[in-house]
């Protein structure tokens, strides 16, 4: 559902957007900025609505997963920790229900893949499927190679060879792609709906690298 429908269906979105606005105002990484947390919110609705699940806290809780990700860069401390904490207290002071500020909380605390931590709920599976669809697919790739121009990381190059598995920073972008996106299968998500929306956003992903590499030669 686009987030025009979602404003007008769901109380409360236009006072959290604004926070969330708020929060990335000065916030200079275009691979996890604003319309990053549109997207995932985005896609966290649709999830919600296919799979019969509670579209409200699906909504609230994509809105709210990265809020603190522009105080991470700063602090070092992790935003899926820091970022429930904040949500649990925001919504308490909103007066949501205690289950409900909860389930956001919950979700938002495990949503990070890297972190590996399984959700245990319906509402952190859609939160962390609909993150990771945003982590494969045609904006993934203009996502990496964004961050990769932001911290100076070189394109590709032959004699660095992808690590095993991703450890916080990949050598090139290629590489990247290799240590972290491409696995990040379909078959690895948690719904149907997220399992059905990766295959052609993955496939995507596959045949750009071969492209890539295939013009790349062997300089």
């Amino acid at each position: 559902m686009d987030f025009d429908r979602l404003i007008n269906c769901i109380p409360h979105i236009k006072e959290i957007l604004g926070v969330v606005e708020k929060a990335f105002e000065n916030y200079d990484d275009p691979a996890h900025d604003i319309s990053h947390v549109l997207r995932v919110t985005e896609s966290a609705s649709e999830i919600a609505i296919r799979e019969g699940a509670n579209l409200e806290i699906a909504v609230i809780a994509a809105l709210l997963h990265d809020i603190k990700r522009p105080e991470e860069d700063f602090t070092g401390i992790d935003h899926a920790e820091s970022g429930a904490k904040y949500a649990f207290q925001l919504l308490n002071e909103m007066g949501f229900e205690s289950q409900f500020t909860f389930e956001v909380s919950e979700a938002i605390k495990v949503h990070r893949y890297s972190s590996g931590l399984n959700p245990s709920s319906m509402s952190a599976r859609i939160l962390q499927d609909a993150d990771r669809l945003d982590a494969i697919g045609a904006i993934a790739v203009a996502r990496v190679f964004s961050f990769s121009g932001k911290t100076g990381t070189p394109l590709h190059s032959p004699k660095l060879k992808p690590g095993d598995s991703y450890k916080g920073y990949s050598s090139t972008a290629i590489n990247h792609f290799f240590e972290k996106i491409l696995k990040i299968t379909p078959e690895s998500f948690w719904t149907k709906t997220a399992k059905e929306i990766a295959e052609n956003r993955y496939r995507f992903v596959v045949q750009f690298v071969k492209q890539f590499l295939s013009e790349w030669g062997g300089i």
